[in-house]
Parts: structure tokens; C-alpha cells; sequence
């Protein structure tokens, strides 16, 4: 009788009441807790940034595949930028190096 007793009045309350501190401290300051939401919480924020600017990233790359179409590219511009990319001329062109480019432009304004 006293050791049903015991385990009534002390034992069993003092069990959930340990059981509860356990939860409690297991919903608030675990790793998986509410303690951790505002770092997840940032990190989201951080992520939808990063997502944001490498979707950005993303539609200038495609813009600029689409301009490699051969249905969408202009011959005469893909010439030009070959010439200037790779340094090449024809006969008869003008090349005019940035150096004398600069001293005639310095020229002028005196």
C-alpha cells in the first residue's frame, strides 16, 4: 500500500515531470528546435538572394545563346566581333591601334 502509494503521489509525477522538461527543452533549444528557426530563417533569406542573382545569371547566358541561333545572327555582326575579338583585318581596312588612337585624340584638343 505505501509503495503504490509512493508511486502515485511522487514517483509517477516526478517522471512527467521530467518527461516534460525533456520535450520542453528538446522544442526549444535543440538543434531541431524552435531556438534554431531564426538561423534558418536567414539562411533561407540568403538562399532566395543567391537564387535570385543566379536566376538573373541564368536569363543573361540564355539571351546570349540565343544570339548564337544561327536563324537569329547577324552575319555582318558575327564578322565584326570575330575581327575585333581575334585581331583580324582585310585589305584595304584601317586598323588604328589604341595608342595612336589616344596621342591623336590628345592631339586634337590643343
Amino acid at each position: 500500500m505505501l509503495r503504490s502509494q509512493f508511486l502515485l503521489e511522487i514517483a509517477f509525477p516526478a517522471l512527467v515531470l521530467c518527461l516534460t522538461a525533456v520535450l520542453l527543452y528538446g522544442a526549444v533549444a535543440s538543434d531541431t528546435g524552435y531556438g534554431s528557426l531564426a538561423a534558418l530563417e536567414r539562411e533561407a533569406g540568403e538562399k532566395e538572394a543567391e537564387l535570385t542573382v543566379l536566376e538573373i545569371r541564368r536569363e543573361a547566358l540564355e539571351k546570349r545563346a540565343d544570339l548564337l541561333n544561327s536563324r537569329s545572327l547577324d552575319p555582318d555582326l558575327l564578322d565584326e566581333r570575330i575581327r575585333s575579338v581575334l585581331g583580324y583585318s582585310r585589305d584595304g581596312d584601317v586598323v588604328i591601334s589604341r595608342d595612336e588612337l589616344n596621342l591623336l585624340l590628345e592631339n586634337a584638343e590643343r
